[in-house]
Order: structure tokens, then C-alpha cells, then sequence
């Protein structure tokens, strides 16, 4: 009877040490995450503004000397996030320049975001030097796009305004030899022009929605004094080629001998007005903008 126990004793070991081995074997190490394994706690739940911050932003890109202020987009807060990304212009690009915003609302297949995280290209993918981001941290940014990029308030954001740009200017004289490159003291100085003598102004104008033709009340005003702006004189420029307009003057409109400052001013169909150079421009461009009948 002893021997009997023993026996049953021993098959009981066996049986329980062959389960645990066929545990062993067809169980996973929990610890063993690949590539495809998604441990984020991110859910589409999470995919705004304030839940991508919270998850996505700060806690993976505003690392030091990354996305902490040190460079754009600013993670730090949800409005610094907010603002640097929605409608934001931008600065590094792909070789065909395919994309004109960070995020473009609604569209997260054109917005350089996406684009930022899921590829691998010369650039790097985003996180740079650090873990990708999940696929739930990656659906949850396409779904808040796709959405309308809503704000905190949950609204859809407006199309910005991008007021008309002065790229800059020439001036020739009738037999089109181009005079502005002759100058008192360098490039940031008067053009000098001889007395009674024709002219004409060429000016590069762009704007993100309107063409320049149909830019409004664009006009060139002068004055004599740099920093208080009293002007005493205005002509009217006319477009001539894409983006480029033009207007003629003679040099006996202004005194002799006298440094005379002109700014050019455009507005939009949106109400954006430009002039250049403003008041609040350096003194280096405010001279740039004048010229010196001799």
C-alpha cells in the first residue's frame, strides 16, 4: 500500500511539472514588445488639442533642446503647440516643397506633420533619436487633423491672412541701365540720381491669395524725414508682369542735395495692409528705401 502512494505521489509531480512546462513554452514574455506592439494609452478619445499635448507633445517632443522652446514647433504648452503647428508655414521641406503647412486642417496627408512622424528620410523620423510614436499616437494626430485641427475651445481654425510682401526694388533710367546699385555709402544708403532726370521704379509684390493686379491702393509716398513720416509727394504704380509693378518720376521732384525716404504701400482683398519700410523698421532698411538727387 506505501508502495502504491509513492507511485500515485510520483505521477501527481510529473503531471503538474508537464503543465508547466508546456506553460512555459506556449506563453510570451510580457516584456518581450515589438515593433507592432502599441502600448500607448493614447485613444481617439484622447485626439485633441489638449489630449495630444497632454499624451503626445510634451511628454515625447518638448525634451530638452528639442521641442522645449529651443526650436519649432513649441511643445510647451497646449497654445505654443497649437499655434506653431495649425496653418504655420513650413520652414524645412521635402526636394518638391509638397507641403505648405505643419498642419493643414482637415487634410493629414498634406500636412508636414504626418509626414514628420511616419517617415524615414534624410530629415529623420519624429521623435528624433527616440522611440517612434505608437500607432495609437499616430491615429490619434491624423484623426484630430482629419477633424478639422480644432482648437481649444473645439472650434476649426480660420485660414490666416498673409499681408502682401515688398520683396524689394530697382530703379532704372529710360535707357532701362539700372542706377539703384550707385549709392553714397553702400548698399544701405541713398541712391543717387542726377537732377532733372526720368526714372523709373520697379517693385516685386507677392501675396499668399491675392494676385498682384488686383492688390489695392498700391502707392509710393516720399518724405524727408526717415523716423517721423511726413510725406510731401505720392505716384502710382502700375503692374507690368506677374508680381512686378512700375512707376515712373523725375528727379526734379525732389530737392537737391537732400536725402529723400519713400515706402511702398499695398493691401489685400482680406484688408491686409503692408508698407514698407513701417516706423518700426531698422534704420538699415529705412535707408535703403532713399535716394539723393545730385
Amino acid at each position: 500500500m506505501k508502495k502504491l502512494r509513492h507511485i500515485a505521489i510520483l505521477g501527481v509531480i510529473m503531471i503538474m511539472a508537464f503543465a508547466c512546462e508546456r506553460e512555459l513554452d506556449d506563453s510570451k514574455n510580457p516584456f518581450d514588445i515589438n515593433e507592432t506592439t502599441d502600448t500607448s494609452k493614447v485613444k481617439l478619445k484622447d485626439a485633441t488639442i489638449e489630449g495630444l499635448h497632454q499624451n503626445v507633445f510634451s511628454v515625447r517632443c518638448a525634451n530638452p533642446t528639442c521641442h522645449d522652446g529651443s526650436f519649432e514647433p513649441d511643445f510647451r504648452t497646449v497654445q505654443s503647440t497649437y499655434s506653431s503647428l495649425v496653418y504655420h508655414p513650413v520652414t524645412k521641406n521635402d526636394d518638391q516643397n509638397s507641403y505648405t503647412y505643419r498642419v493643414l486642417p482637415g487634410n493629414a496627408e498634406e500636412s508636414w506633420l504626418m509626414r514628420r512622424i511616419t517617415v524615414e528620410d534624410v530629415l529623420g523620423r519624429m521623435p528624433l533619436y527616440a522611440v517612434p510614436l505608437t500607432v495609437n499616437e499616430v491615429e490619434a494626430i491624423r484623426f484630430w487633423i482629419n477633424d478639422g485641427a480644432k482648437d481649444m475651445q473645439g472650434n476649426p481654425p480660420d485660414l490666416p491672412n498673409i499681408q502682401p510682401t515688398v520683396h524689394g526694388y530697382q530703379i532704372q533710367d529710360l535707357q532701362q541701365n539700372r542706377v539703384d546699385t550707385i549709392r553714397v555709402n553702400g548698399w544701405a544708403s541713398a541712391v543717387i540720381l542726377q537732377v532733372d532726370t526720368s526714372y523709373e521704379f520697379y517693385f516685386y509684390i507677392t501675396d499668399d491669395n491675392t494676385l498682384t493686379e488686383n492688390l489695392k491702393n498700391q502707392k509710393i509716398e516720399f518724405s524727408y524725414d526717415r523716423d517721423t513720416w511726413t510725406p510731401f509727394h505720392q505716384i502710382t504704380p502700375a503692374k507690368i508682369w506677374t508680381d512686378v509693378t512700375k512707376a515712373s518720376f523725375n528727379a526734379s521732384d525732389f530737392q537737391s542735395n537732400t536725402t529723400v525716404y519713400f515706402r511702398y504701400f499695398v493691401e489685400d482683398d482680406q484688408g491686409g495692409v503692408t508698407q514698407t519700410p513701417e516706423n518700426g523698421s531698422p534704420y538699415w532698411l529705412k535707408d535703403y528705401y532713399s535716394i539723393i538727387v545730385q
